[in-house]
């Protein structure tokens, strides 16, 4: 099982991969849409933390592909943005949104329980 954390800011991404990776988890990074996608078929995703401002496919239309597959549906989805004036769409297509910059208390906290929530759905 795997955490993806995808951004296009290879410092953002390597220090939300070795904040989470202090506390046990298994990290990889990708930093971009298409790269996120080569990435998930080849390994177990857990969660995916994407940033929504990419360019090319944006982390809104990573998600939406990541829950339409079959494989990745049930993997919860962390959009992040550090544009004041971004708008996400709501719908289903992500579980949590958090603004750029933001505590590591807050990703750590968002991660726990967007993963035990999932470990609950399996399970149940």
């Amino acid at each position: 099982m795997m955490i993806l954390i995808v951004d296009d800011d290879p410092d953002f991404a390597e220090n939300c991969s070795m904040l989470l990776e202090a506390y046990g988890y298994e990290v990889t990074v990708a930093s971009s849409g298409t790269e996120a996608l080569e990435k998930v078929s080849l390994l177990s995703l857990e969660l995916l933390i994407s940033d929504c401002s990419m360019p090319g496919m944006t982390g809104l239309d990573l998600s939406k592909r990541i829950k339409t597959e079959k494989t990745t549906c049930l993997a919860p989805v962390i959009l992040m943005s550090g544009s004041l004036e971004r708008e996400v769409a709501h719908g289903n297509s992500y579980d949590a949104f958090m603004r750029k910059p933001f505590l590591a208390e807050h990703l750590l906290s968002q991660v726990k329980k967007l993963l035990s929530h999932n470990i609950g759905n399996a399970t149940a």
